[in-house]
């Protein structure tokens, strides 16, 4: 027979490891998984048109800052949900556009392989978006693993490997 701190101390392990992660790590996962799982259910459109439109509505974001008319205006927004809630607006209006735009895939569904590279794609550029801006640097602080990773130094090879991922996902 075990004793009961012997079966208490193997159970808390577990709990130990899940402790050390990073919460973006878990809402990564989570992010991937729904992504992956509607890419098997409808295609890869709506991940593919996710992936698109946060690169150019993060784009349209920085033009908007230096436009003629409209910069002095947004530069005013100091509302701490104002600079964020602007950036969410530009990406829902990107994100409708885009869904316009791109067609829908010949298949109802998705082949698991096509499925988890895009699931994995946009999730990688989520990662990528929610550590670029200031403005949602300065909402929620990401921490110092998902900085590492997905920061400045490796932005570029992300991306790319991300849209390869995408277009093999695609085709």
């Amino acid at each position: 027979m075990v004793p009961l701190s012997a079966a208490t101390s193997t159970s808390i392990k577990p709990l130990a490891i899940i402790a050390g992660v990073p919460i973006e790590a878990i809402v990564l996962v989570i992010f991937a998984v729904i992504i992956i799982v509607d890419a098997l259910r409808s295609g890869t459109r709506r991940a593919t048109v996710f992936s698109l439109s946060v690169p150019i509505s993060l784009f349209i974001y920085s033009a908007l800052l230096n436009a003629a008319f409209l910069g002095p205006y947004v530069a005013k927004l100091t509302l701490p949900m104002a600079q964020p809630g602007l950036i969410a607006a530009i990406f829902v209006l990107t994100f409708i556009i885009l869904y316009k735009l791109v067609p829908p895939s010949f298949t109802p569904g998705s082949t698991p392989i096509r499925a988890l590279l895009a699931g994995l794609a946009a999730t990688v550029i989520l990662a990528l978006f929610l550590v670029q801006p200031p403005t949602l640097i300065t909402l929620w602080d990401p921490s110092s693993m998902v900085k590492t990773i997905f920061g400045a130094q490796y932005r570029l090879y992300w991306l790319l490997g991300a849209f390869i991922a995408l277009a093999v996902a695609r085709r």
